[in-house]
């Protein structure tokens, strides 16, 4: 049944599906069949076969009536139109290679090689321009059969040459993309299989440059910027992820890389990332700023454009700035159909934009300041638990509550004795016993700021980790210290 759930989601995105599909408001069980299986579809085989015929899916009646409404599915997929998907160019392209070499095919069954040598030769210019080599090698061996059949020596040489060149290519770029494939499965087995595989990803980041370097090609190039960027963002070295993305943009403009393949989008967004990441903030905040108009307001990328933007303005203390883009984010329509888990993370950056503003105006905006209601940290330490617990204990040295605040240290005490073991939480770490010396120190600012410097410093001196390991500052933490000290002096707690 999912199969056939998923063949009648795509007849919507056909040019002309009824000329092979029975009426659906035809009375005729192909009809109701269809009808249903596009409206909303089935669960199971029992419960179509069951509505339709009051039977098991076993009838016989069933299977059959299965069997014809999936063959005429399958048939009406040669009708789909791929702008109607949304697919990105070279995609669309990319099926019309694939159509064209049907047609071909189908040329040669009846020995029409002129026709067959019209349709590859149309391939071979879309592969070309695409750098689809798969296509065009499948191209260019139809056309040096009709060139054999038709006696044309001079083209059969000179595809011949282009054939032999492009092969020699492909054993390269399928060595380069099956390379890539591994990486993949072994990054996503879990944390402790990505830090074993480490050091051999360092070598595999250099074979994979000298592969693209050897073939020239767009998947090669491709296999090599994501397993550069996975690489460089496990041990945390985000400057050289900007380096890429900055060397990417000059070889797609020089045509060193196909510009019809290459997504400029992702590019532009990891490059605001990885200014954030390394701290690059006078730069990123130029970059956001050149790029913000490329993204669609009406999409999902926008919003994960926005959240690097908006950071980076908080690390740059670009508060005014930061309040512009919130206020943009609010105001998004499409802000409604984004995930419940990217909501609160707007909540946290709205939360964090008013402590550290402390603007009033931006408290009465903010729905849940604070946010009390949000749990403190699930039963591992992923997501934005030290972030939350940070503005949890935030909230009660503003109220001055002595005694929610002396019950708050022994949580966070108990937070990193439990999560923050490694060296990655460091900087977490470092800052959580601060926030326990404010109110072992009886919240004396003076004394807060001696006794712990020596903490501080560690803190200035440990950069961020790799974006694999930690959760994201979305104040640094330094910034945030000294706000607490702000607080201490002109609150008496």
């Amino acid at each position: 049944m999912y199969e056939l759930n998923a063949l009648a989601r795509l007849l919507k995105y056909c040019n002309s599906p009824s000329c092979s599909l029975p009426e659906m408001n035809m009375k005729g069980k192909e009809g109701m069949f269809v009808s249903k299986l596009i409206d909303n579809g089935f669960d199971s085989d029992e419960g179509a076969a069951l509505d339709l015929y009051n039977a098991s899916p076993n009838d016989v009646r069933y299977k059959m009536l299965k069997h014809r409404v999936k063959k005429k599915f399958y048939n009406s997929l040669f009708l789909l139109n791929y702008q109607k998907l949304k697919l990105k160019p070279y995609v669309q392209s990319e099926q019309e290679c694939y159509l064209l070499l049907h047609h071909a095919n189908l040329f040669l069954k009846q020995s029409d090689f002129k026709l067959a040598e019209i349709n590859v030769k149309k391939v071979i210019a879309i592969a070309s321009e695409y750098q689809l080599i798969n296509l065009e090698i499948a191209a260019l061996e139809i056309i040096l059969f009709c060139n054999s059949e038709l006696g044309a020596l001079k083209s059969y040489k000179s595809n011949k040459q282009k054939l032999d060149e492009l092969l020699k290519k492909k054993v390269i770029d399928r060595e380069a993309v099956s390379l890539f494939q591994l990486i993949k499965i072994q990054l996503n087995k879990s944390v402790k299989s990505r830090r074993e595989y480490l050091p051999q990803l360092q070598n595999d980041v250099l074979h994979l440059e000298s592969l693209w370097q050897q073939s020239k090609t767009f998947d090669a190039f491709n296999a090599y910027y994501k397993v550069y960027l996975w690489y460089y963002e496990l041990i945390g070295d985000f400057s050289k992820i900007v380096e890429l993305t900055v060397l990417s943009e000059d070889l797609v403009k020089n045509g060193d890389v196909s510009i019809l393949r290459f997504d400029a989008s992702f590019n532009k967004y990891v490059l605001v990332y990885a200014h954030l990441r390394s701290s690059k903030h006078k730069m990123g905040l130029y970059y956001a700023e050149k790029y913000v108009q490329d993204f669609n307001k009406n999409s999902f990328n926008w919003f994960a454009f926005f959240e690097n933007y908006f950071l980076l303005a908080l690390h740059s203390k670009e508060y005014n700035l930061a309040e512009v883009l919130l206020d943009q984010v609010f105001r998004n329509s499409y802000y409604n159909r984004i995930t419940p888990v990217a909501k609160e993370r707007w909540q946290l950056y709205q939360a964090y934009l008013f402590i550290i503003k402390g603007d009033d105006l931006l408290k009465h905006k903010a729905t849940n300041p604070y946010l009390i209601s949000l749990p403190e940290h699930s039963k591992d330490k992923q997501g934005s638990n030290v972030a939350i617990l940070i503005l949890q204990f935030y909230y009660f040295l503003q109220k001055k509550d002595i005694e929610a605040l002396i019950y708050r240290i022994e949580s966070l005490k108990k937070y990193i004795h439990t999560h923050l073991k490694d060296a990655f939480s460091l900087r977490s770490k470092l800052f959580l016993k601060l926030l326990v010396l404010t109110v072992t120190e009886d919240f004396n600012p003076d004394v807060c700021r001696k006794r712990g410097q020596k903490n501080y410093e560690k803190l200035l001196a440990t950069p961020p980790p790799g974006d694999a390991y930690s959760e994201i500052e979305i104040v640094p933490y330094e910034h945030l210290w000294q706000s607490i000290l702000t607080v201490l002096e002109t609150k008496e707690v």
